[in-house]
């Protein structure tokens, strides 16, 4: 298991412990929450090789700080730990390395993440060195290993979801859990690799997550039969009870998505001498740039606290629950002895987000301003994150066949559900350019290489949007929506030139324009500009009446088929329910 602390470095820690060395760092005056016991206790506390040496009085347990000891007095303050995010998606927009940077600014130190898309771009040797080099960044980095892609690969032909290929991931040192499985049918159809990997994760010591959202109990204790820990996906209090119930690690769910915390909290403090605390944690679940400009974990805590949950309880949901279910609590999750130093310092604890951070020891952030600088990451040694792609796209590629005679029609019901319906081909579909006042939009999946394509009609998205193109979604591809084919080819064919993108052709121009040059997913701009230009696509796009609040997600959700109703992916319009094809993809070259 990954962890920095050396067999020198431990030496001096003890004699730190014993007085025989002076710590680095003393905090005097301030109250310490204890996560384990509930309380909040007058304690010092003595740092050194970046771990807590000792806590409590200094004089009673002989550690005498030296002339070199940084000694900080945080009187009238709190000391709780560092935040832990148990479900990350490090790669909405952000790059592992940019949110690192933003999220450790409001307290969050830990990051336990989703390896989707660097396990699909990256060869084996790439995701180690990479897991390797992200270790280093003052914001711990632990990951899950995905067992199924959220989107349809048909029979996946290059391999990318094989048994072995998992398992190599699955194997990584600092690899905590297997999922999210958001293809847990395949698990109780017995599929030959699902239960391999299971059986892989029992024996690694690893946790599994699921992805049941609105399952019902007896579809939960199947899962839970089959090896299923833990979960993420309750949208109301019973949801929640009947994960407890059946012995599930429980993660109350405060997205960009879905900020179901309130509804949640409320709901469990109806029957709060009841509630099993310890079997709960929160999770911001991959949120998009704009949420991130309030905070991060201390969002949610602020949230819980506000809707009737005791303090304490919100703290320990984020600090010791998520390190005891993940086995880190050795080490994180609590301030003790021999724990990792990250602290985070509070002028009280009805105000989660830190006015000083410590991570790893070190000083993160002083005075709610960041002080440490992210160790660099050479993003173009990882030559897996790079697509480039010669296909130009031509307007008449985008053009429906000119035999077809009916079109499937994908209507948005909320930012992610979609229903279908189909209508027949009248010569205005036929033209490549709809009228700008109608709510139909033509939409297209292609490959980025220019292979394959499928086509379809979108309802309930907006008006009058000539062009935009898309690398971030769900299977990786080129996600085109407009009303006009040719300032959808425009706008392809920039993403395409940058290798991965987001553009918006209007009137002949560039409306927006986002280069995601890492996997077509991931931008290299610091997290505030990201965020900075995510509300301007949104407020555009509100301009052409779209009618939700997280487009970021529809791009995303369009071609992942483990929702319903109706999805676009390389075979063609699915419907999910059966996995139908509504309308069958077309070669291109």
């Amino acid at each position: 298991m990954y962890d920095k602390l050396k067999a020198d470095s431990l030496s001096r820690l003890i004699e730190t412990s014993m007085g025989l060395r002076p710590p680095q760092k003393v905090l005097t005056g301030g109250q310490v929450l204890n996560v384990y016991t509930g309380r909040l206790e007058n304690k010092e506390v003595a740092l050194a090789e970046g771990r807590i040496a000792y806590i409590g009085s200094l004089e009673e347990g002989k550690v005498v700080a030296g002339n070199e000891t940084e000694v900080i007095d945080v009187s009238g303050c709190v000391l709780v730990p560092g935040y832990i995010e148990p479900h990350a998606h490090p790669f909405q927009l952000y790059n592992p390395v940019t949110l690192a940077e933003k999220v450790l600014s409001t307290g969050t130190t830990t990051l336990i993440s989703d390896n989707l898309h660097f396990f699909t771009g990256l060869e084996p040797s790439e995701q180690v060195d990479l897991q390797e080099e992200l270790a280093k960044l003052p914001v711990h980095y632990f990951w899950w290993a995905r067992w199924d892609p959220q989107t349809f690969l048909g029979e996946d032909p290059e391999g990318l979801f094989s048994y072995e290929r998992v398992k190599q991931a699955m194997d990584l040192p600092n690899v905590l859990q297997g999922g999210e499985l958001t293809d847990w049918v395949a698990l109780l159809n017995r599929d030959a690799s699902m239960l391999r990997w299971m059986c892989d994760a029992k024996q690694n010591g690893q946790r599994v997550e699921g992805h049941a959202p609105g399952a019902s109990y007896r579809t939960l204790a199947r899962l839970a039969a089959a090896g299923v820990t833990g979960d993420h996906e309750s949208i109301d209090p019973d949801e929640v009870w009947r994960r407890l119930e059946l012995g599930y690690m429980t993660t109350l769910r405060h997205s960009s998505l879905r900020p179901d915390v309130p509804v949640l909290i409320r709901g469990l403090m109806e029957r709060a001498d009841e509630v099993p605390w310890h079997r709960l944690m929160m999770t911001t679940d991959g949120p998009t740039p704009p949420y991130l400009r309030e905070g991060f974990v201390d969002v949610m805590l602020r949230a819980a606290m506000e809707a009737g949950c005791d303090p304490i309880r919100a703290y320990q949901m984020v600090t010791i629950n998520p390190a005891v279910y993940y086995g880190l609590d050795d080490r994180l999750g609590g301030l003790a002895p021999g724990r990792v130093a990250d602290i985070n310092v509070l002028q009280s604890l009805e105000d989660p987000t830190p006015v000083h951070v410590l991570a790893q020891g070190d000083w993160a952030v002083q005075d709610r301003k960041r002080v440490l600088a992210m160790p660099f990451v050479d993003w173009s040694a990882y030559e897996g994150l790079r697509v480039l792609s010669d296909w130009e796209v031509s307007p008449s590629e985008l053009k429906l066949n000119d035999r077809a005679e009916t079109i499937p029609v994908i209507r948005m019901i909320n930012p992610v559900i979609t229903k279908g319906a189909e209508e027949p081909v009248t010569p205005d579909i036929q033209s490549g350019c709809l009228p700008p006042e109608e709510d139909r939009l033509y939409v297209t999946l292609a490959d980025r290489y220019g292979r394959w394509i499928t086509k379809g009609l979108l309802t309930g998205f907006g008006r009058g949007i000539d062009g935009l193109a898309s690398t971030y979604n769900g299977s990786g591809d080129l996600l085109l929506i407009g009303r006009d084919v040719e300032a959808m080819a425009r706008a392809a064919n920039r993403v395409l030139r940058d290798g991965g993108g987001i553009s918006w052709d209007q009137g002949g121009n560039a409306l927006f324009h986002l280069p995601l040059p890492l996997g077509g997913h991931m931008s290299l701009q610091p997290a505030d500009m990201l965020i900075d230009q995510s509300e301007e696509l949104i407020r555009l796009l509100k301009q052409h009446d779209h009618p939700f609040y997280d487009p970021i997600y529809t791009f995303l959700f369009l071609s992942s088929t483990h929702l319903p109703q109706v999805r676009l992916t390389s075979k063609g319009i699915m419907r999910v329910k059966d996995r139908q094809i509504l309308a069958p993809s077309e070669r291109l070259r």
